[in-house]
């Protein structure tokens, strides 16, 4: 049988087997899709080819112990978790704040008007709530009831910097799960889109 018949899963097990035209013919049965779905999210050339790139470089180099049950499945999944970095690379390196502009921003933007108001400030509340008591309180004082960090320390008798390292905590506490609820968020707007 012509190798460009078989399945995307003899394709692989040829692969396992060092085949290099298998290969060759898988990457060729789905590259530009791939790099279009990439190139749809991150709005770079260079980034999409670069995400398409690695993996299948990872397919190859990672041949003979991966088991692959649906290929189309596993190469969109893969590409998505890439882009995902991609963004967080992105956001991280804020040099070129056009390209985060143009590529990120609207994609969060999405997402924000998905999340309802009601349900931002739930999940925040809960996060809220998950604070230690004292940090907590101090959290609440400043942020809800808007109170100075001065008010706050004499009305818990505590020193200033007490309630600054206690809000401070309290912010980096709070933004890990917001930012993952995000990205949880993100993640699934790129793999239905």
């Amino acid at each position: 049988m012509e190798k460009t018949k078989l399945t995307d899963e003899e394709l692989f097990n040829c692969i396992k087997r060092n085949d290099e035209d298998a290969y060759r013919i898988l990457f060729n049965r789905y590259w530009e899709k791939l790099y279009l779905f990439a190139w749809r999210r991150l709005k770079s050339r260079q980034e999409a080819e670069d995400v398409v790139q690695h993996i299948f470089m990872k397919i190859w180099e990672q041949r003979a112990v991966r088991n692959i049950t649906s290929m189309q499945y596993y190469l969109f999944k893969s590409v998505s978790y890439e882009i995902i970095a991609a963004l967080k690379k992105m956001l991280d390196n804020t040099t070129d704040i056009t390209t985060v502009n143009e590529s990120i921003l609207p994609i969060f933007n999405n997402i924000l008007e998905k999340m309802s108001v009601d349900e931002l400030d739930r999940l925040l509340e809960d996060e809220i709530n998950k604070l230690p008591g004292r940090m907590q309180e101090i959290f609440r004082l400043s942020r809800q009831q808007g109170l100075a960090i001065q008010e706050i320390a004499i009305l818990l008798e505590l020193s200033e910097q007490t309630v600054k390292n206690q809000l401070s905590n309290a912010i980096a506490r709070l933004r890990r799960p917001i930012s993952e609820a995000l990205f949880i968020s993100l993640f699934c707007e790129l793999t239905i889109r």
